[in-house]
């Protein structure tokens, strides 16, 4: 059937997806972890359901389906500061109402289906449009690459949506014909997102730079220009006095508490006056504590990378290169040739 393969492909881009999720270990996000899982064993589902015409395959897909856009939507809110209560009630409201009525009027299970893959979607685009600064709770070198992945769920729940709300459609008005072909282009525009979720996941570790600013658009300023130089001169002091930057689980969250600034004013003022994220701005504290340790201490550089304040190797040597325009390595044999010379 034409059905098999574009499932089985897209099954097999998302286990892809989740291998790159897993590692490095340091750097796993629960939150997308669970909802590959979730996506992963929800399609392997349907695909059976549609080969099979299993009833029982049927009645499962439809209960993993309603547990899916709360899992996503949970897995990326819990990444931002919303308010606790409103979060679990936002959770668990919606699909417990969905499984209720599914239970006690079957008749409105597809519709139930379309407002819960909808609503989670919208909800999870929005949090993707609003900008990294959102994901308060995420690591500062994790936050762009949150935003994506929660933009790549939300747009497949409302793709799923709007596949359940045609196939519902066909089924009652040609009784389910062309329902195999419309999963086959539901598959075939899922496809391009799953290539550009793993294109993200590979490639975030190699951002840098200008790319990186190119990526990621600076947080709107939220002060008065002549306030933002002022606070940012305290922003610095506090960071370089607290050396909160050698933390390696350091977030935008935990920083605007020691610093007293909400997050989004210590968003704006440094990407007003440094010119770039707030995860950079951070990593190149960290780039000065590696230098003063290469030039004064015999360490070796993967215990310099640890003392920075740095988690990988990869992303050490990465940023040391944008700022400094070498690697560690070399940075430090300049050093002890022009000593040698002097």
């Amino acid at each position: 059937m034409l059905s098999i393969p574009f499932p089985v492909i897209t099954v097999s881009a998302l286990l892809f997806l989740l291998g790159l999720a897993l590692f490095p270990k340091k750097q796993r996000h629960g939150g997308t972890l669970r909802f590959l899982v979730a996506c992963i064993v929800l399609l392997s589902v349907s695909t059976l359901r549609w080969e099979y015409h299993s009833a029982m395959l049927r009645n499962i897909q439809s209960g993993l389906a309603l547990l899916l856009p709360p899992v996503a939507w949970h897995s990326f809110i819990s990444m931002t500061e919303i308010n606790r209560q409103r979060h679990w009630l936002l959770l668990f409201v919606p699909a417990t109402l969905a499984f209720f009525i599914r239970i006690f009027w079957p008749a409105a299970t597809d519709f139930i289906l379309f407002m819960l893959f909808a609503g989670y979607g919208c909800s999870l685009l929005r949090m993707a449009w609003q900008g990294e600064h959102n994901f308060t709770l995420s690591r500062l070198g994790e936050s762009s690459h949150t935003t994506r992945m929660a933009f790549f769920a939300g747009c497949f729940l409302c793709l799923s949506a709007l596949t359940d709300l045609a196939v519902s459609f066909d089924f009652s008005i040609t009784g389910g014909k062309q329902a195999p072909v419309m999963v086959v282009i539901f598959q075939v525009m899922l496809l391009p997102l799953i290539g550009a979720a793993i294109v993200s996941a590979r490639s975030t570790a190699a951002l840098s730079g200008s790319a990186a600013r190119e990526a990621t658009p600076p947080a709107r300023a939220v002060l008065p220009a002549g306030e933002l130089a002022g606070l940012y001169r305290l922003l610095e002091k506090q960071v370089r006095e607290s050396q909160i930057y050698l933390n390696p689980d350091l977030t935008l969250s935990l920083l605007a508490r020691k610093t007293g600034v909400p997050a989004r004013q210590l968003s704006g003022a440094v990407n007003a006056i440094s010119q770039c994220n707030v995860s950079q701005w951070i990593n190149g504290f960290r780039v000065e504590r590696a230098k003063e340790l290469l030039l004064s201490t015999p360490m070796p550089v993967t215990d310099i990378m640890l003392e920075s304040g740095f988690m990988t190797k990869s992303n050490f040597n990465r940023e040391f290169q944008r700022v400094s325009g070498v690697s560690p390595t070399v940075f430090r044999q300049r050093a002890h040739d022009n000593q040698a010379t002097h």
